[in-house]
């Protein structure tokens, strides 16, 4: 039997065979998912336009360097723990 090939996008085998009431809901969690993720993104969007100005020599050279440290680790650790959700979701599947 041959392999489906990979889509770009994720795609539900069972769409069409289910009936209508299973179809609204999957495209009501997809519509929820979405929203969810814009308002994630504004957040963060009215967020980083309230940030104040740093200078980059304060951070780099001056007494910011703790604090310089420390936005890198946790950039870090963000990116560690997304690669983790993310094997996690793929071995899951």
């Amino acid at each position: 039997m041959s392999r489906l090939s990979p889509s770009l996008h994720r795609h539900d085998p069972y769409w069409d065979i289910d009936g209508a009431g299973a179809r609204r809901v999957r495209a009501q969690r997809r519509l929820t998912r979405s929203a969810a993720w814009v308002v994630v993104v504004a957040i963060i969007a009215a967020a980083l336009s309230r940030l104040p100005t740093l200078d980059p020599a304060y951070l780099i050279e001056g007494q910011g360097r703790p604090i310089f440290a420390a936005v890198l680790l946790t950039l870090l650790g963000a990116a560690a723990l997304l690669a983790l959700a993310r094997v996690r979701r793929a071995s899951t599947h």
